[in-house]
């Protein structure tokens, strides 16, 4: 039985690519399958993916030309052959904790559409985590009418029955839209009587590629490796979660401060 469709897109490259596959084939939750979308990759990145697929029949590799835009219209193909009741995503330059899908599980059992927390790995290796309420009015106004986005396609998930009832999925985003993303986002967020909301889970760490434009391949292979050993380790992850989770405990602290200091003057 599949429960988790996983979209990987991948148009680079090999050097990243097994180090977010192990990290799905990692999953608490092995109900799932694979499709790896070569959006205009070398050769040899469809090689890599293809051998891995050999090994593992859940992994399905889709190798086309380079698409429009980030190849979005590749991902809609593949959905309409997907078999998982959720649908979620990962970059190849991403990184899962083996609790990603089954927080995805949780998320949607609530919501047709929402994203768990988004933790970004600054060059430094410093963390940093993107704080949001998909669920709060105002902010689905900001995304519906601002450039303004606090989630990726890996922190995110959605149900597939939800998908299929979008007049249009997946597709290229025109040009004046900067980010891909958030032109999905505005569909799922144009859809009348949508169930949509965020939940508060550490549950991978993202590594945005518009911080490491002057890095070699090799450099980022090796930041990833050195992560995902880490991450290999309960305690580690269960470090950096309560480290987060801290973090924003003390944002609302400072935040409830000021409002009373405001209020007082």
């Amino acid at each position: 039985m599949v429960t988790f469709t996983v979209l990987l897109p991948v148009h680079r490259p090999p050097a990243l690519l097994p180090f977010a596959i192990e990290s799905v084939l990692a999953q608490g939750r092995q109900d799932f399958e694979l499709m790896v979308i070569c959006d205009g990759a070398p050769q040899a990145t469809v090689d890599c993916a293809r051998e891995t697929a050999a090994r593992d029949r859940r992994i399905q590799v889709h190798a086309h030309s380079k698409g429009e835009r980030n190849g979005e219209a590749y991902r809609h193909q593949a959905l309409e052959k997907a078999r998982g009741a959720y649908v979620c995503h990962i970059a190849d330059d991403d990184l899962w904790f083996p609790n990603h899908l089954q927080e995805i599980e949780l998320l949607l059992r609530e919501f047709e559409w929402g994203n768990l927390a988004e933790v970004h790995v600054r060059p430094s290796g410093e963390l940093y985590i993107a704080a949001g309420d998909l669920a709060r009015p105002r902010l689905q106004q900001a995304m519906r009418t601002q450039e303004f986005n606090f989630f990726g396609p890996s922190a995110a998930g959605y149900r597939l029955s939800t998908y299929r009832r979008l007049p249009v999925g997946w597709s290229p985003a025109p040009r004046e839209e900067r980010w891909s993303d958030l032109y999905m986002w505005r569909k799922f967020l144009a859809l009348p009587g949508i169930a949509c909301g965020s939940r508060v889970a550490i549950t991978g760490v993202h590594f945005p590629t518009s911080t490491r434009r002057d890095w070699t391949l090799e450099k980022r292979a090796a930041e990833m490796r050195g992560w995902a050993e880490r991450l290999k380790d309960p305690a580690q992850r269960d470090r950096i979660a309560q480290e987060l989770l801290r973090r924003l405990m003390m944002a609302e602290v400072r935040r409830r401060a000021q409002a009373a200091s405001e209020q007082r003057a």
